[in-house]
C-alpha cells in the first residue's frame, strides 16, 4: 500500500472512500498561494465545507445506528474541527486565509482523528457486526 491508501485504512469501505476524498480535497490546497479570494479557491473551500459536513453526518449516523458509547465525545471532536474550519473560511472571506495553515491543520487533524477516534467506532461496529 502507498502512503495515501494507508492513511485511509479503516476497514469500513464507505468511510475509507470518504476519507480518501477528504484527503484529495485537502491536497488540492497545495495548488494555491495566499492570493486573496481566488474564485477557484472559493469553490474548493465550499466543497471542503460541504463534504466535511456530509462525512461527519455519515459517521455519526453509523455510530448512532450501532449504539457507539463514545458518540458524544466523537461528535464533540467533529464540532471542534468544524468550528476551526469556519474560522479559516472567515479568514478567506476577509482575504486573510493562510492556505498552508489550513492544509496542515485539516490533513493533520484527519490523520490523527481517524487513527485514534475513528478506529474506536470502527472496532465497536466490527464487534457488533460479528455478533449478528
Amino acid at each position: 500500500m502507498n502512503e495515501k491508501t494507508d492513511r485511509c485504512k479503516l476497514d469500513i469501505p464507505e468511510m475509507e472512500t470518504q476519507h480518501e476524498y477528504l484527503y484529495s480535497l485537502f491536497d488540492k490546497l497545495d495548488t494555491f498561494s495566499n492570493n486573496k479570494n481566488q474564485p477557484t479557491l472559493k469553490l474548493l473551500l465550499d466543497e471542503i465545507e460541504r463534504y466535511v459536513l456530509f462525512h461527519f453526518e455519515c459517521e455519526e449516523h453509523l455510530m448512532r445506528l450501532y449504539g457507539f458509547t463514545g458518540f458524544a465525545v466523537h461528535q464533540t471532536e467533529h464540532e471542534q474541527f468544524s468550528a476551526r474550519l469556519i474560522r479559516f473560511l472567515d479568514d478567506s472571506d476577509a482575504g486573510q486565509l493562510n492556505v498552508a495553515a489550513l492544509r496542515i491543520f485539516a490533513t493533520g487533524w484527519l490523520m490523527e482523528h481517524s487513527t485514534l477516534a475513528d478506529s474506536e467506532y470502527v472496532t465497536w461496529i466490527k464487534n457488533k457486526r460479528a455478533c449478528l
